[in-house]
């Protein structure tokens, strides 16, 4: 398993301080690191500049709070 894949485990198990740190946030996942993400353009460009900064494709994720139900809707 892959340092990211890990790291995305664990965000999405809620175990570690990781997950607590960043619960209910949108991140940035790319190998071992976790970078938070702020919401509207500003996240993009965050999202942009990351992208190039690695020079590897991440992940972008949801990390969800503890007890709590999301519910996803998918619209056309």
């Amino acid at each position: 398993m892959s340092k990211t894949n890990t790291t995305i485990n664990l965000l999405l198990s809620g175990k570690g301080s990781s997950a607590k740190k960043f619960a209910g946030k949108h991140v940035y996942v790319i190998k071992d690191k976790v970078f938070p993400l702020r919401g509207g353009k500003v996240g993009v460009r965050e999202f942009v500049k990351m992208e190039e900064k690695y020079g590897a494709p991440g992940t972008l994720l949801f990390v969800p709070e503890p007890h709590t139900t999301y519910i996803l809707t998918c619209r056309k």
